[in-house]
C-alpha cells in the first residue's frame, strides 16, 4: 500500500522541521510522493536522493485557484526550476461557476504544455464538494481533455470528514485515461484497501495524520 501513499505538508503552521520529518518518512516507508509549498521545493530538492523513486511535488493556486493564469505559469516555471517533478494545480472554481467557465480548460492546457515539456507530472485538484454531479462530470472531462495526468478530489482544505462512498463515486466518474487521487485523511485501512481495489492510484494524506 505504501507505494500509493502521498504525504502533504501544506498546513500554514508547517515548519521546515516538519518538511524534513515528512521527507524522512517518505524515504523510510517508500511512499510515492511528498507535496510541499513552493517556497520549500528548492531546499528539499537539494537533499533529494537521485536513487529514490519518490516524487517531489508542489501546489499551484492553493487552496482556491483564484490566481491569474500568468501568475500560475510563473509559479510553475519557478517550481520546476527549483526541482519539483509534479505540479498540482487547483481549479479556479470562481471562473468555472461564472460566464468565464471556458477559461479553466485554456488555463489547464497552457500549464499542461509547460509541465510536460519538462517531463513532469500534471495533477488537477477539483474541490468536488462545490459541484453537483453533472457539473463535476464536465469539470473532470475538461481537466482530462486539457492534458491532466491525475485528478484529485479535494485539496483537503475544506474537507471536514472522509466519505468513502463519495470517494468511490469520484473514482467512478473520473475518466479512465487519467489517474485518480483521493484525499484520504480520516480513512481507515479498510477504506484504503477498498479505494485501491476500485482503482484509485494515489491516497493523499497530510503529514502527521
Amino acid at each position: 500500500m505504501n507505494h500509493a501513499i502521498e504525504l502533504s505538508v501544506l498546513s500554514p503552521m508547517a515548519s521546515v522541521e516538519s518538511m524534513l520529518e515528512a521527507f524522512g518518512a517518505v524515504q523510510q516507508n517508500g511512499f510515492a510522493t511528498l507535496t510541499v509549498p513552493p517556497f520549500w521545493v528548492k531546499k528539499l530538492h537539494r537533499d533529494w536522493p537521485e536513487s529514490t523513486q519518490a516524487i517531489l511535488s508542489t501546489v499551484i493556486g492553493y487552496p482556491l485557484g483564484y490566481q491569474r493564469t500568468e501568475t500560475k505559469q510563473t509559479e510553475t516555471e519557478c517550481a520546476l526550476n527549483d526541482g519539483a517533478r509534479e505540479i498540482q494545480v487547483v481549479m479556479n472554481t470562481s471562473a468555472w461557476f461564472s460566464n468565464s467557465n471556458g477559461w479553466p480548460k485554456v488555463e489547464f492546457a497552457k500549464l499542461a504544455k509547460l509541465i510536460h515539456q519538462r517531463e513532469a507530472i500534471f495533477t488537477v485538484i477539483i474541490e468536488t464538494d462545490f459541484f453537483d454531479e453533472p457539473s463535476l462530470i464536465r469539470a473532470l472531462k475538461t481537466a482530462a481533455d486539457a492534458g491532466a495526468d491525475y485528478i484529485q478530489n479535494t485539496t483537503g482544505f475544506f474537507q471536514k470528514s472522509f466519505d468513502l462512498e463519495k470517494a468511490l463515486r469520484f473514482k467512478q466518474l473520473t475518466p479512465a485515461r487519467v489517474g485518480c487521487k483521493v484525499w484520504a485523511e480520516g480513512a481507515t485501512n479498510e477504506d484504503f484497501t477498498k479505494l485501491l481495489e476500485h482503482g484509485a492510484e494515489r491516497l493523499c494524506l497530510p503529514f502527521g495524520s
